[in-house]
């Protein structure tokens, strides 16, 4: 499932609406009874008149609910905001226009991905028949008596050879394996550290899009969302910053 959805809704404002100096987009969503539930958060500043100097706080909130498909793994939903705009109305409605992606996996092809893992893991430990062969297997093609003997001298042989490796040799093996851990020992410590790391998510996923006004630095946007300067260049480009640019910066929860 990859779903894009747009998403219209038209706000209407108690006093005179002249122009949005600063606006920001928020979202929560959770899975309930096969339903993706969740709010936009739409807030900002306005002001009610040209020559006004002052700004008037607004926020509003917008439900939004999606039916999902019974097949859908609810485990594996994806939201993602892919654009968001707005205009004002008639001096008193601001539209606002939201772009989302749901991105999910069926649960045939999870359970089939679980499958063909365990396939693989069970293919890795099984024994491979071409490596234990009993050696009279060797010869149950053999039927001149000449080449019997000959096989079986080239095993004596190499048996010979294998039995002669010196105490000293024996030794550098037994403190390599000691001293370096297997492949499967690294996979196993690998996938403890991995697990060992992973934090539950949150019930709700929350970031911020805020739209660059007139007179805005970095520096100010940093200050109004308590972040810095590094974090908004993980998610933005941040060399040429122009008004009405819109800028992606994750809610600081510490």
């Amino acid at each position: 499932m990859n779903c894009k959805i747009p998403f219209t809704k038209d706000i209407d404002f108690e006093h005179k609406l002249y122009e949005i100096t600063s606006i920001s987009l928020e979202h929560e969503t959770k899975v309930e009874d096969g339903t993706l539930k969740g709010n936009f958060i739409i807030s900002g500043d306005y002001k009610s008149h040209e020559v006004s100097i002052n700004k008037e706080p607004f926020s509003y909130i917008l439900p939004f609910e999606i039916t999902l498909a019974d097949n859908i793994d609810e485990s594996t939903i994806e939201f993602l905001i892919e654009d968001f705009t707005y205009e004002v109305i008639e001096n008193n409605i601001l539209r606002v226009n939201i772009d989302f992606n749901v991105i999910a996996s069926p649960k045939e092809e999870v359970e089939e991905e679980k499958e063909e893992e365990e396939e693989d893991t069970r293919a890795f430990n099984e024994p491979n028949d071409l490596f234990t062969t009993p050696e009279a297997n060797l010869f149950e093609n053999v039927d001149i008596p000449e080449l019997k003997e000959e096989k079986k001298l080239e095993i004596e042989e190499q048996e010979t050879k294998e039995e002669i490796k010196t105490k000293e040799e024996v030794k550098e093996e037994q403190i390599e394996i000691i001293e370096s851990p297997s492949k499967e020992d690294e996979t196993k410590l690998s996938e403890d550290t991995i697990i060992n790391n992973i934090k539950d998510d949150d019930a709700y996923a929350t970031y911020h899009i805020h739209m660059v006004s007139d007179g805005e630095t970095v520096e100010t946007i940093c200050t109004m969302y308590n972040s810095s300067m590094n974090v908004l260049a993980d998610y933005n480009d941040l060399t040429n910053l122009n008004s009405k640019d819109k800028l992606i910066i994750p809610e600081n929860n510490e």
